[in-house]
């Protein structure tokens, strides 16, 4: 019995020493936050190409003018969605001008919209970013097929305030309808063997295999990316940045995640005032645009659910007030 006394000792002295040291701040209570539906919608080729080309005729016109974002045209005041987003998801609805339609290979039985709940609260470390959902829970029942949800965030960027992860997206990414094929890709130095082109800001490059053009705006115009991906009954929380590419850090990076009770939730951590390259510099009385896209049901690639760009404010206004955490 000494013996076992001796061993307890020093290892009730570590829990101790490792416990969150009193007044420290608490993690968010979540039930007494309040909660923002953000109605997503199925954006099927939809990309940035289209958004300023002649099948979005008046559209374009105003985004080349940069004086009119997504939802100017397409939310109402009432928060009601106008985009015509089953048509788009079920294959049929045409473009305007080329007739060619937003989906040419639809997912049986994919709806047009999905709601999302989301919240937000900081303490005097981190900004904390919870999006829950109502899912079958495919992915985190079964393995190979992952649900997904990611978090884009750029504070000074005035195009990803206007237009979100469009900015992001084009014609020449995989599974889009002028990807390059994988040989192709793979052949280009540029890409050190990959087989696919991922997310690019359109700033950064013209084309998929196009130079570095916009180097000058990386200050401004890299996007933090945090992404959550549930897989047999597991929740992997992954950090990375958009820019003329889209690339992840080695490690996994801070957050949690589950399904319970039908609904998936994560929780993404930003560090404030980080010092990381990658990361966006977040601090108290900052409003934050930020674009969320949801993979459920196993959806991979383009085929997915997004948001329009909405804000998030620590202390600030905000269309997610971010709650201050007490200590």
């Amino acid at each position: 019995m000494r013996v076992k006394s001796r061993l307890f000792l020093p290892f009730l002295f570590l829990l101790l020493f490792l416990s969150p040291a009193e007044g420290a701040p608490a993690e968010p209570d979540w039930s007494k936050i309040g909660q923002n539906e953000v109605m997503l919608f199925y954006p099927g080729v939809a990309s940035w190409e289209f958004l300023n080309g002649d099948d979005h005729r008046l559209g374009a016109r105003e985004i080349k003018k940069g004086k009119k974002d997504c939802r100017h045209c397409h939310m109402s005041k009432e928060g009601e969605l106008d985009l015509k987003a089953e048509e788009i998801a079920s294959g049929a609805m045409k473009m305007k001008r080329s007739h060619n339609p937003f989906e040419p290979e639809p997912l049986p039985g994919k709806k047009g919209t999905m709601k999302a709940l989301v919240q937000a609260a900081y303490d005097a470390d981190n900004l904390y970013v919870r999006v829950e959902w109502a899912s079958k829970g495919s992915g985190w029942r079964s393995k190979g097929d992952p649900d997904r949800v990611s978090v884009q965030m750029n504070r000074a960027e005035p195009s990803f305030a206007r237009y979100g992860c469009f900015i992001t997206c084009h014609n020449d990414l995989s599974t889009m309808p002028e990807s390059p094929s994988k040989r192709t890709v793979a052949a280009n130095p540029a890409y050190n063997g990959r087989e696919e082109v991922r997310l690019y800001a359109y700033y950064a490059k013209s084309s998929w295999a196009a130079s570095k053009t916009g180097s000058d705006r990386i200050k401004t115009g890299l996007i933090d990316l945090k992404s959550m991906e549930f897989e047999s009954g597991r929740a992997t929380s992954r950090d990375g940045w958009v820019f003329d590419d889209r690339a992840w850090e080695e490690k996994d990076a801070p957050g949690t995640g589950s399904w319970t009770n039908g609904k998936y939730s994560a929780v993404f951590k930003f560090r404030l005032k980080s010092s990381d390259k990658f990361d966006v510099n977040v601090s108290e009385g900052d409003t934050i645009p930020i674009a969320i896209a949801l993979h459920d049901e196993g959806a991979a690639k383009r085929k997915h659910f997004v948001s329009f760009p909405l804000t998030i404010g620590l202390g600030a206004p905000g269309e997610v007030r971010a709650v201050k955490l007490s200590n």
